[in-house]
């Protein structure tokens, strides 16, 4: 669904509400550009109190001014004080009255819900959380989907894969595509905001508790950023969207899934999936572990090397090996315990993405709690 948000609400004149606004002040001499912003307040911070960012401008034109007041902001921290939990359809009439509210009680200004409701988007960032709870590392997916050859489809500026492995990033002038580890980037945030992904991740360090408790349960982030009319418009078209720009059209939970899916489509379509499953030994271990909770880490390795021993040795040779090499009871002791091979779960856990993606289903952090 949506995340964060940018929306304009044009005034034919300076609003009545501004005198009394909370708001600092800036004027450039200049160009005549008069500008205004209320940002978060550092007690609200600390209390972990979510608030929506506002600009509210002048700007001379020819015959008079135009007069604009932009409200940025996340709506499911809006809504939640969190990301993790999403939004449906049938939240907007609720969302259009928070705002409302929150700005009134916070900043002093007063805007009628049919002006949040026809405020025009300019920017607009598309997410979704997809849930994994076999104990799948969003480190490993993202490794898988690193290899994806993405040049031919996406004019990119640059392609990273930031914070350890923990973000692959593709980045251009109006395009924004991340896909992270959500539960690395909050505690990226606790360290210090400007090393995290996201934006006011003060209000969501309880999240952060929550989801390490859950020791089974990782999040990959999936978000398409989209800056500016134009690139609005055009990915609008690409997907078969004709309506209009106004917040009431844009809150839509199919138009978030048609553009999610197609920015994932593309990338998963190029990554070469004959190296998916191929017995490294990083994937011999994940799968062993994820198919086998209660392993421990001696266990696993000593499997996974008496799997590459096996890879071009017969059973005879390989223990023989062992034997001669230790006690010949440790090797019949292992085999004894041996457990039956995992099946392969990288491409699998890829279709888990495509398949999250095509239910659209929100997910909510009630659901992950004790």
């Amino acid at each position: 669904m949506i995340d964060t948000i940018k929306l304009i609400l044009p005034f034919s004149k300076r609003p009545h509400w501004y005198e009394k606004a909370r708001f600092q002040h800036g004027f450039d001499a200049d160009t005549g550009l008069f500008k205004a912003v209320a940002n978060p307040s550092s007690e609200n911070k600390k209390k972990g109190i979510y608030q929506p960012r506002l600009t509210y401008t002048e700007r001379p034109v020819r015959g008079g001014k135009n007069y604009e007041l932009a409200i940025e902001l996340s709506l499911p921290k809006l809504m939640f004080n969190n990301n993790f939990s999403e939004l449906d359809d049938a939240d907007f009439e609720a969302v259009v009255k928070k705002l409302s509210d929150t700005i009134r009680v916070t900043y002093g200004i007063w805007l009628f819900p049919h002006q949040i409701r026809q405020a025009s988007v300019r920017k607009i960032d598309y997410s979704k959380n997809i849930i994994f709870t076999d104990r799948t590392p969003v480190s490993n997916v993202l490794a898988n989907i690193r290899t994806a050859d993405v040049s031919k489809v996406y004019d990119i500026q640059n392609t990273d894969f930031r914070n350890g492995g923990h973000v692959y990033h593709i980045h251009s002038n109006s395009l924004d595509i991340a896909i992270y580890d959500k539960v690395a980037d909050l505690k990226q945030e606790r360290i210090s905001p400007k090393r995290s992904r996201e934006k006011d991740g003060y209000v969501q360090m309880n999240l952060l508790d929550e989801l390490e408790r859950q020791k089974t349960v990782t999040v990959a982030r999936l978000e398409v950023r989209l800056n500016g009319l134009r690139k609005i418009r055009s990915e609008l078209a690409k997907i078969g969207v004709t309506h209009g720009i106004t917040f009431a059209e844009m809150y839509s939970s199919d138009t978030s899934q048609k553009i999610l899916m197609r920015h994932w489509q593309n990338i998963f379509d190029r990554i070469p999936k004959g190296l998916l499953d191929s017995d490294t030994a990083e994937h011999l271990l994940i799968n062993d572990k994820k198919a086998n909770e209660d392993m421990k880490m001696t266990e696993a390795l000593a499997r996974v090397g008496y799997a590459y021993l096996r890879q071009d040795k017969d059973e005879r040779y390989v223990r023989n090996l062992l034997e001669g090499l230790f006690n010949p009871s440790q090797y019949r002791r292992f085999k004894q315990k041996n457990r039956e091979p995992p099946n392969p779960t990288q491409l699998k856990t890829l279709l888990h993405i495509t398949n999250t993606l095509t239910a659209m289903t929100p997910v909510s952090i009630q659901d992950y709690t004790f």
